[in-house]
């Protein structure tokens, strides 16, 4: 049957249902703009300013036990704000790099971590789907600047954001990395989850290791 052969009544359903398909899936964004190996580089002082935790946002999903607390880090010069509104598994992992910032210091010029509220996004590559990871870790030596991506991961949202770690690391081992900065001196690094699970952690403590240490 052709167009020609269709009824008003039947043309007209045909137009009435590809119109709500194209609305759906306008509302989920079906057109979303593909990531690239090209990322567009962001200053540090487009990142420091002050910040606060949406608690009514939180995901419903973390552990009740991981309550967000304001920490005091003024003794901490590496940290970028006065204060730290973390989670139980984000101090801990502040705690880590407390732990290795005179290691950091002895390789690089300027170390600094700062928290990521809602400033850098990134899109996977050859994929639509994006997010913000939780600390990024600012690292400049003679030769680089290095901008490291770090992502603290409860235990029930491992699988879930499995995808993430891979873009993450895929960051280090892919050769089509560019960026885009007034200095093209610039590294991405991604490291694997910061979880408390032993054993991940400890995966975690080599990644850090291999790649900035």
């Amino acid at each position: 049957m052709t167009v020609e052969e269709l009824s008003p009544k039947e043309r007209l359903s045909i137009v009435e249902r590809f119109l709500a398909y194209a609305e759906k899936n306008i509302r989920a964004n079906y057109m979303k703009e593909r990531g690239t190996p090209v990322f567009e580089g962001v200053a540090i002082s487009q990142l420091i300013d002050d910040y606060v935790v949406e608690l009514n946002k939180v995901n419903r999903r973390i552990n009740v036990t991981q309550v967000i607390r304001t920490r005091n880090m003024r003794d901490h010069d590496w940290y970028i704000y006065d204060q730290a509104i973390v989670n139980g598994l984000e101090s801990n992992l502040i705690d880590f790099v407390n732990d290795y910032v005179e290691a950091l210091r002895d390789r690089y010029e300027e170390v600094y971590l700062i928290r990521n509220e809602r400033k850098v996004k990134i899109v996977e590559i050859d994929g639509v789907r994006g997010f913000m990871p939780d600390f990024l870790l600012y690292l400049k030596d003679m030769d680089y600047t290095y901008q490291v991506f770090i992502e603290p991961k409860g235990g029930n949202l491992l699988v879930h954001d499995e995808w993430k770690q891979k873009f993450l690391l895929s960051l280090t081992t892919r050769e089509d990395i560019e960026v885009l900065s007034e200095n093209d001196q610039v590294r991405l690094i991604g490291l694997k989850f910061y979880t408390d699970d032993s054993t991940l952690k400890q995966e975690f403590r080599e990644d850090f290791h291999k790649k900035l240490l």
